[in-house]
């Protein structure tokens, strides 16, 4: 089931920082593992999510760039439609007449709250002599504790060969906890998915 974000655009969670984590990955110990020389990043997002979609897929594309693959987003090669409307079959042979290697698809899997007490602060300003500091001193400057929710977002990543089947030959979950922008959730998350992918040699030499 595609899972839809609806208003991750309008991220507005100044002030956190951004932070991304694999939670589970795997590999193929079967399949041979090809050499990938041209990957298409596809994103199977909602239409409402399309400004997501198009970020997290570029993002990661050029992130594989960064290590000489030739890595274009579905988006920017087909369009917003991609493979809409057409067959497994078909869309196999797109991309094979097209000498894709790889296709890696990122899908949004789930979404959750998680609250937090930030803990108040205590501050003693300083005054000189007897009379400024007791003056002061009471109140003393308090800042309350206060209760803070974020939204963790929930990505799972798979490669797949479709010179060799279209077999899977890799997936990942990964969780972005509270991310400050979109483009701070991108670059999170691509980072840690393309390092994921060399730890784990699914890509072949660059």
């Amino acid at each position: 089931r595609r899972f839809g974000f609806g208003l991750l655009g309008l991220l507005l969670l100044a002030g956190c920082s951004t932070s991304t984590k694999i939670t589970d990955s795997w590999s193929s110990t079967q399949a041979a593992k090809p050499q990938m020389k041209k990957i298409m990043v596809v994103g199977l997002f909602n239409e409402k999510d399309r400004n997501i979609r198009v970020r997290m897929a570029q993002q990661l594309a050029d992130d594989l760039k960064k290590f000489g693959y030739d890595a274009v987003a579905s988006y920017d090669v087909y369009g917003p439609r991609s493979f809409g409307n057409m067959t497994e079959k078909d869309a196999l042979k797109r991309l094979q007449d097209n000498n894709v290697d790889g296709v890696v698809n990122i899908a949004p899997i789930d979404q959750s709250k998680e609250s937090r007490y930030v803990p108040g602060s205590m501050s003693y300003p300083y005054y000189p002599g007897f009379w400024g500091y007791y003056s002061y001193y009471y109140p003393r400057l308090y800042n309350p504790g206060y209760y803070q929710t974020n939204t963790n977002y929930f990505f799972e990543t798979n490669l797949y060969s479709p010179e060799n089947n279209n077999q899977l030959l890799y997936s990942a979950q990964s969780k972005s906890f509270a991310p400050s922008s979109l483009r701070a959730l991108a670059d999170e998350y691509s980072r840690g998915i393309v390092k994921d992918m060399r730890k784990k040699k699914v890509l072949g030499n660059s």
